[in-house]
């Protein structure tokens, strides 16, 4: 059986989820629902806020659909008129809309907290996580016939072995912790094989800049990806390497395109990019373990997305609904951390249910307070024995008569 909900003003959970909502009900951020082709936002809002909640305390979403019918404080918090929608109208609204709609909405939120800087710019992280579709409840074969009538495949992850599901690839930026893209591929895809997509996505979105700085994971290594990075994207690529790689391998593989010897005009420009771009690469995978660290952002990240709000795996059934529950889940999860959670030790925090950001109050023992009393106590003896005997003295010069 599962606890009520219990709303309370004073609960620090819901406090935070409150700070989630404001962002949503925002009247200035109302405008990236209509963007997107949502006619109803009123609904719209409702519904995502009702999925939040039952993500946020791991609740289905019937049941919280209950405790909103019996609890008029949490129906206010939740701001739902008299009328609350069934968990059906609310599948059935959400199904209307494309999953790169969803998609959309989240970029665009996505962005209000993005500081992208073109002067000062910042470290992307880019990593895949599995998300497994909870369709084998009763651990029965299914055959491959089936899966592709659900445009569904089969997966292998180190964390999960063979799984049937998604993979859905982040890049994220190092300073605000925010997605910038995200990218979802049925099954699991090789992700040196995935390189070319993700740099193309930011690619078609405008948001690559020259020489922005992406860390990738040893998984997207390849000579190629090096080279490609530099040449096609003007970007620098630190893709971890494995063991056999040496610079020199790659120096002696480096060179520029010949589109570059097309316009005169330019040539010395992109000869001098190129050379910079490379020299920033080589410097950078001379010290490439000091930037583990970096990287481990994300890692965190992903931890907060699986163990907070159900990451790792869906009770869903189609493409559209897995897809759907990634991106509002991501959504989520990024809400959540903007809101203070901006460091290693506070996303682990988050990611084990501690939300108050607090230090841990260590309890005195009786012993320990005695024995403290009674240090002050003597403490206070000896001031006063000192202040005694310095009165003593004073008068005992006072008494005494000066010699003729």
């Amino acid at each position: 059986m599962l606890p009520g909900l219990n709303y309370t003003k004073r609960c620090r959970k819901f406090r935070l989820l409150d700070k989630v909502f404001i962002n949503i009900d925002d009247k200035k951020n109302r405008h990236i629902f209509s963007e997107n082709g949502i006619k109803n936002i009123k609904m719209m809002i409702t519904c995502i806020k009702i999925v939040f909640l039952s993500k946020f305390y791991n609740y289905p979403v019937s049941r919280v659909i209950y405790e909103i019918n019996i609890d008029k404080r949490l129906k206010r918090f939740l701001k739902i008129g008299d009328e609350v929608p069934s968990e059906g109208q609310i599948y059935e609204y959400l199904s209307r809309y494309s999953p790169d709609q969803y998609n959309n909405i989240s970029n665009s939120f996505f962005k209000l907290f993005l500081k992208l800087n073109k002067n000062n710019k910042s470290e992307w992280i880019v990593d895949a996580t599995p998300v497994a579709c909870d369709i084998n409840i009763l651990k029965k074969y299914v055959s491959p016939e089936h899966l592709e009538k659900l445009n569904l495949d089969m997966g292998f992850s180190t964390t999960k072995g063979y799984y049937i599901g998604f993979k859905a690839t982040v890049v994220l930026e190092k300073d605000s912790l925010c997605p910038i893209s995200i990218i979802i591929h049925s099954g699991a895809k090789n992700d040196s094989k995935i390189f070319d997509e993700v740099l193309e996505e930011l690619k078609r979105r405008r948001l690559l800049q020259k020489g922005q700085v992406i860390l990738f994971d040893k998984g997207y290594y390849s000579m190629e990806n090096y080279i490609n990075a530099i040449n096609k994207y003007n970007v620098v690529a630190v893709i971890f390497p494995k063991q056999y790689f040496t610079i020199e391998k790659l120096d002696a593989r480096m060179s520029t395109t010949l589109d570059i010897f097309h316009d005169e005009n330019t040539l010395e420009n992109e000869k001098s990019l190129f050379l910079e771009l490379t020299a920033t690469l080589y410097e950078k995978l001379e010290n490439w373990e000091e930037l583990k660290p970096t990287r481990g952002l994300i890692e965190d990240f992903f931890k907060v997305c699986k163990d907070a709000f159900g990451l790792g795996e869906f009770h869903s059934y189609t493409e559209s609904s897995m897809r759907r529950n990634i991106y509002l889940c991501i959504l989520l999860s990024t809400l959540v951390i903007q809101q203070g959670f901006d460091t290693k030790t506070k996303l682990q925090q988050l990611a084990e249910g501690r939300i108050d950001l607090e230090p841990i109050k260590q309890r005195k023992s009786k012993k320990s307070t005695k024995s403290e009393e009674t240090n002050e106590n003597q403490e206070v003896g000896e001031k006063t024995e000192e202040q005694t005997t310095l009165k003593i003295k004073k008068e005992e010069q006072s008494t005494l008569v000066p010699f003729a």
